[in-house]
């Protein structure tokens, strides 16, 4: 793709909604990312899996099922979607430049991160540019017995965020060859998904409730303030070991809380709310690891 076009992990365990987001993302790019940059953001080619995201977007879109669960690892499927993005990025006293790059997803079984042999099998996150993780919320300790009197599996809650976290730090030292001591060097945004399930317990002026930024630049101030939030609320959820492990083990991480939906879904028939889709912060976490690679312009 060159040299300038990146590759990008979406991953998380089963029940984390990674596959949801990352099918929602490649609609939000194509629409209201497209417009924000005034963009020309295109499918390039037809993998498997864009087709599958396609035939998704529809019936989430008429508030039917979620998507059904990644399958487990198989070579001759692991086949990424790519887009194409093509901007004129304005710049100083007026002059202008054109911008291209091709962007390329993977999808990941929520099972292949369950160990750390099954996350080894996944060669492809050590190739990224940059990851993105999804974190269950109903994950963490303090909001377990929450997500299962609301009729989320108990199957999908058996792996603590850390031990994910775990496996692929692993993962990615063991393939730099990194020891004990350097920090990994891979940007890393940190997702919690579904976070609309947590607004009612925010005040609406709380930051991780407001809609993200619609100028055409990533900002900064914006997104550390939610980082931080995104901190607090990790402490508040008996998270401190996934606090210490990215801050001990990575150079660049930032937190971010998306919900793909917009409501909540009825957990036990796993149906979209009657509402649709309504995004919420979806594509911040790939405009800020794109603002790291200088792609796109950052301000704050």
């Amino acid at each position: 793709f060159g040299g300038r076009s990146p590759m990008f992990g979406v991953v998380g365990v089963k029940g984390s909604g990674k596959t949801v987001m990352l099918t929602v993302l490649s609609k939000e790019l194509k629409t209201s990312v497209a417009r924000r940059f005034d963009a020309s953001i295109d499918d390039v080619g037809s993998s498997a899996l864009m087709r599958k995201m396609a035939r998704w977007r529809d019936q989430m879109d008429s508030g039917g099922q979620l998507p059904e669960s990644t399958a487990e690892f198989n070579p001759a499927e692991t086949v990424p979607a790519v887009l194409e993005w093509r901007y004129e990025r304005k710049g100083v006293a007026g002059i202008s430049r054109d911008e291209a790059t091709v962007l390329s997803f993977y999808d990941t079984a929520g099972e292949d991160l369950k160990t750390l042999e099954g996350t080894r099998n996944q060669h492809y996150l050590a190739a990224a540019d940059g990851l993105i993780v999804l974190l269950d919320p109903f994950g963490f300790r303090a909001n377990r017995d929450r997500g299962l009197a609301m009729g989320i599996p108990e199957t999908q809650l058996e792996i603590e965020p850390v031990n994910v976290l775990g496996s692929i730090t692993t993962m990615l030292r063991e393939e730099a060859g990194k020891g004990g001591r350097k920090k990994v060097d891979r940007p890393m945004a940190i997702v919690v998904s579904k976070i609309d399930a947590f607004f009612r317990d925010l005040p609406p002026e709380h930051p991780v409730r407001q809609p993200g930024s619609n100028r055409p630049l990533f900002d900064e101030a914006e997104s550390r303030s939610v980082h931080d939030h995104i901190e607090a609320l990790i402490h508040d959820w008996d998270g401190d070991d996934v606090l210490a492990h990215l801050r001990l083990n990575y150079e660049r991480y930032r937190f971010f809380a998306a919900s793909a939906l917009g409501a909540e879904p009825e957990y036990r028939s796993e149906r979209v709310n009657s509402r649709g889709v309504l995004p919420h912060r979806v594509a911040e976490p790939l405009l800020w690891l794109m603002s790291l690679r200088g792609f796109i312009p950052k301000a704050g």
